[in-house]
């Protein structure tokens, strides 16, 4: 059974918003969505968590109560910022016990700090986000109750390294640093830091049309632009027509 969960944290301007909620409705069809808010919505099954404000362990909290809703399956992650199309929302995954992220995804420039890039789609290859996450409920269920209780430990790893983010995307570097950074930390944490990065797996697939990740200026995980660049999309078109 395949469940799209959708997550916000009401920060997002509604001229972005109410588009992104219409076109997925749109293209979800006859998926259950439920959405997971710190203030109530009229949008699909909805959770409203509270106002828990806006961190990695927020985000984490929202994705607990949407995941103990939904309870078994296949969940394909929507974000409120991004667009989807229905091939991407009805994807199932070959193995319950992998990551799977659309690697068909374009980031486009919309009201953000650079008026002269307006409209503009860009590519970044091979880039996971969360936002392109579909997988196994139980298994999403298991990695975030494990990261959180990482982040309760007291972990800390230095910027610029590719860690919790994304569920199963640590590449052997990273995972040779995330051993080395326990260095001195309790054995308890070290245990928990070298079980979550060696045990899970992530995989791309690719569907034939893109998706969309809006960069409007005040995206989460901040301002991203790709070196292929382009004005209009097969399926989407210009992206101004997109939003009208």
């Amino acid at each position: 059974m395949q469940t799209i969960l959708y997550i916000t944290d009401n920060s997002l301007d509604d001229s972005i918003m109410l588009p992104c909620q219409k076109i997925l409705l749109r293209e979800a069809g006859d998926i259950r969505i439920v959405s997971v808010s710190q203030k109530p919505i009229a949008f699909g099954d909805n959770i409203c968590v509270g106002e828990i404000g806006r961190s990695w362990m927020s985000l984490y909290k929202g994705l607990l109560a949407g995941l103990a809703e939904i309870g078994s399956g296949t969940v394909v992650i929507a974000e409120h910022d991004c667009l989807y199309t229905h091939e991407h929302l009805s994807y199932q995954p070959e193995f319950t016990g992998a990551f799977y992220y659309n690697a068909n995804h374009w980031l486009v420039n919309w009201h953000s700090n650079h008026p002269e890039m307006e409209g503009m789609y860009s590519y970044w290859s091979k880039r996971t986000a969360l936002s392109q996450l579909v997988c196994d409920v139980s298994l999403l269920r298991e990695s975030t109750e494990e990261v959180m209780e990482l982040l309760n430990l007291g972990l800390k790893v230095e910027k610029g390294i590719h860690w919790y983010g994304e569920p199963g995307v640590v590449s052997e570097q990273f995972r040779r640093a995330f051993i080395e950074s326990t260095s001195g930390r309790s054995t308890q944490l070290q245990a928990y830091l070298k079980d979550y990065v060696t045990k899970y797996t992530s995989l791309f697939f690719k569907t034939k049309l893109p998706n969309l990740d809006i960069r409007h200026g005040s995206n989460f995980t901040g301002p991203k632009r790709g070196k292929h660049r382009t004005y209009d999309l097969p399926y989407w078109g210009k992206f101004a027509e997109v939003m009208a």
